[in-house]
Order: C-alpha cells, then sequence, then structure tokens
C-alpha cells in the first residue's frame, strides 16, 4: 500500500491548516470552530454575516474535535471562536452580545425594552426546546438516520487519513439512543413530536405572512437563533425537508433570506430592512400563536427542570403539548433558563404590564415565574462567553481540578 498521500487529500489538510491561521490581511479577522450539524455555529455565522463581521470558518474534524476544543475549552462542543488577539470564546448566545458591543451598527436587538423581552424568550425556546424537537425528526426515522450520519461521518473526516465516514456514521447512530432519552423521546411521543413540527410551521407560515421576520421587518437575535434549529435539521434533513417544503412555504423562504444575509454574489444578499413591530398597536394574532405554542413546550419543560435541579434530582417530569415525559437535568438549562427569568423582573412600569398582560394571554404567566428564580452556579466566577484556563463553566473547572489533583492533568 502506497504511503503518498492523494492529492486532494493533501489540498484538504493545507486547508484546514491555513484557516487556522490569519494571514496578510486578516489580521481583524475571527476564526470560528464548527460543523455542518451544529445549529448554534450557523446561528453565530449568519448573524456575523449579516452584521459584515469578517471570520474564518474552521471545520471541526474529529481530530479537532477529540484534542483541540477540549483543549481550549475543557469539553468536546462548538461553536468555539478565536478573537483577533486570540481569546477563546464559546456559547452561541455570550458570543452574539459580546460581539454586539464591539459591532453596534446594526443591532440585532430591539430599542422597545418590551418587544426586546418577547425576544429573548423566543430565543431560549430556539436555543433550549427545539433540540428536541430537531433531534426527533432528524433521528426518529430510518432515511435521516442514514443520510445524516453519513453527513456527520464526512464532516469529521475532512483531512484525516484513512478516516471511515462509515464507522464515523455508525459511531453517531451508536450513541444517539442516550440522547433521546435525555430528551424524552420515547415512542409514545413520536406521533405528538410530528404534530408539534406541523403546528410549528403552520404558526411560522400565517407570521411570514405578514412580517418577514419574527419580530417585524429586521432580523433579531432570535430569528439567528430559530434559524439554526431549521435550517440545519429540518431543513437539511431529506425527511423532514418535504415537511417543511409541503408545510412551511414561508418559512422555507426565511430561512433562504437569513442564509443569504451577506451575499454580494448576485445581488441577493438583503442589504435595506424595515421597522420592529410596534407593540403600542398590541402583540399581533400571529406573534400570540407563536409565544403560546412557546407556553405549551419549552416554559413547563424549563421551569421543571429548574425544580429538579433545586430538588438535586438527575430527572424530572414535565407534561409537554399535552403529554407527560421524563427528561434529565441539564444545569445549562437551568442557568439559561435563569437569565430569562432575570430579565422578565427586571421590566418596570407600562412596559411590564403589557408583557404581563401578553404573556398571560399566551399561557406563558404564570408557569414562567411558579416558585420563583432558582439560581445556577454553573457560571459563577467565569466571564461568558470568554473562556479562561480552558474552562467554560463549573462543572469543567471541577473536573480540570480534580484531575490535578489525582495527577492527571
Amino acid at each position: 500500500m502506497s504511503d503518498v498521500i492523494p492529492a486532494n487529500l493533501l489540498r484538504e489538510q493545507q486547508a484546514h491548516k491555513q484557516s487556522q491561521q490569519l494571514g496578510p490581511g486578516e489580521e481583524n479577522h475571527y476564526r470560528i470552530w464548527q460543523n455542518l450539524a451544529s445549529p448554534y455555529s450557523y446561528k453565530v455565522m449568519t448573524y456575523m454575516n449579516y452584521k459584515g463581521i469578517p471570520y474564518k470558518r474552521m471545520e471541526a474534524n474529529v481530530k479537532v474535535s477529540m484534542e483541540e476544543i477540549p483543549r481550549l475549552v475543557g469539553q468536546t462542543i462548538v461553536p468555539v471562536m478565536l478573537s483577533p488577539q486570540d481569546e477563546v470564546l464559546q456559547d452561541s448566545t455570550p458570543i452574539i452580545e459580546w460581539l454586539e458591543q464591539r459591532f453596534p451598527e446594526k443591532r440585532v436587538t430591539p430599542e422597545d425594552a418590551r418587544l426586546a423581552f418577547l425576544m429573548w424568550l423566543l430565543e431560549e425556546f430556539a436555543d433550549e426546546y427545539m433540540p428536541r424537537i430537531h433531534m426527533h425528526t432528524r433521528w426518529g426515522n430510518e432515511q435521516n438516520q442514514r443520510a445524516v450520519s453519513h453527513r456527520i461521518g464526512r464532516d469529521l473526516a475532512y483531512a484525516i487519513p484513512d478516516a471511515s465516514v462509515s464507522d464515523l456514521a455508525d459511531f453517531m447512530l451508536s450513541r444517539q439512543a442516550g440522547f433521546n432519552k435525555h430528551l424524552g423521546l420515547t415512542d409514545r411521543v413520536r406521533e405528538n413530536m410530528d404534530q408539534q413540527v406541523l403546528d410549528l410551521l403552520s404558526i411560522l407560515d400565517e407570521h411570514f405572512l405578514h412580517y418577514q421576520f419574527l419580530l417585524g421587518d429586521k432580523p433579531s437575535m432570535a430569528d439567528f437563533a430559530l434559524y439554526g434549529s431549521l435550517k440545519v435539521h429540518l431543513y437539511s434533513d431529506p425527511n423532514s425537508k418535504e415537511t417543511m417544503e409541503v408545510h412551511g412555504p414561508r418559512t422555507c423562504n426565511w430561512i433562504e433570506t437569513i442564509t443569504e444575509l451577506g451575499d454580494t454574489r448576485g445581488c441577493v444578499g438583503q442589504t435595506t430592512f424595515g421597522d420592529w413591530i410596534n407593540l403600542n398597536a398590541g402583540v399581533p394574532e400571529s406573534l400570540h400563536k407563536l409565544l403560546s405554542f412557546t407556553a405549551k413546550t419549552y416554559i413547563p419543560f424549563a421551569q421543571a427542570c429548574a425544580q429538579a435541579s433545586k430538588n438535586k434530582s438527575k430527572t424530572f417530569d414535565a407534561e409537554v403539548y399535552g403529554l407527560t415525559e421524563t427528561f434529565s437535568v441539564h444545569q445549562y438549562r437551568v442557568w439559561s433558563f435563569e437569565q430569562l427569568q432575570n430579565r422578565y423582573v427586571q421590566l418596570q412600569g407600562d412596559e411590564k404590564q403589557l408583557i404581563d398582560e401578553a404573556l398571560t394571554a399566551a399561557g406563558v404567566l404564570p408557569l414562567m415565574m411558579t416558585d420563583g428564580i432558582v439560581h445556577s452556579d454553573l457560571f459563577d466566577g467565569f466571564t461568558p462567553p470568554v473562556i479562561k484556563d480552558g474552562a467554560t463553566d463549573a462543572r469543567i473547572r471541577y473536573l480540570l481540578n480534580k484531575g490535578k489533583k489525582a495527577g492527571m492533568l
């Protein structure tokens, strides 16, 4: 067997190495470790496209995922971003908030505090509940299982000699059952999950008949968050793509619009935008329906998770969209829900009155604040998204310190 590396594989290796370096004229570029299956990677990259923030995309193949990224942040996760000053950044929402402070033009958060809170609520739904939906559609049928496992395997094998796409695909399939258990994806809920997809697409298509984006006629952080799940999963996976094309044509158009933001080829990337929704005229019916969907899915899921964490439980039961299922407690979800609740309690006066009325009508309240706010110490002592000493959160800090004490690191 020849030891000569095939020409195109050699080109891939060279391109992969070059992507990790800042060349002449690239001194102000960010570098982002990402992969094809990561909605959070595309959430950040499409935001940066919209803002015109220069960056270089780096493929997180299996070697990078197992070695380089854990060295930087303490765990295998994407996206991980390097600033032009080599600061290490991780976690999509804090990354975008951090970039917003440095690139204030074309802000993605409404000035109206009332609308801004609705944005954070929908962003939380997209980041923390949509994974249940897209893990159902991605791995709940054989066609998507075959196609997507090999797509991920192809991504992980990039620029690595002798890497087997099929072996990596089998590995991805073998580990999926564990994720299903954490997200309460049992056989008894599959039909209910299919209905959730259809209902969500119906709500979004009605909304996009009146507005180009979730909060009016310019994109917000909620758009980029929901885009990540729908584009990278449902719209890219063969079985669920058919569902989207048949039941969500305007949602498909919305996805294409966001995909093309910042693209100057063919003059297709949109450059002019309208206004935010004016809440002085009330919450539009289509937005109310989206808030109601969030109330039936994300809110009971997150609230029960927080209370289980407070009670030191590893699992919890929650009634989601009419069915009760068992889920695993996830500390990041507890922390993230806490941030949403804190944003709510910061509302005051007339702005709070309108939000209270809207959230109560949609069913978000009173459940969102039932039993108060549960504090998570996940990021105590940390400053997301900036990573210091290769630790992203308290759990990673604990494991690193435990390893050092044992003489393992």
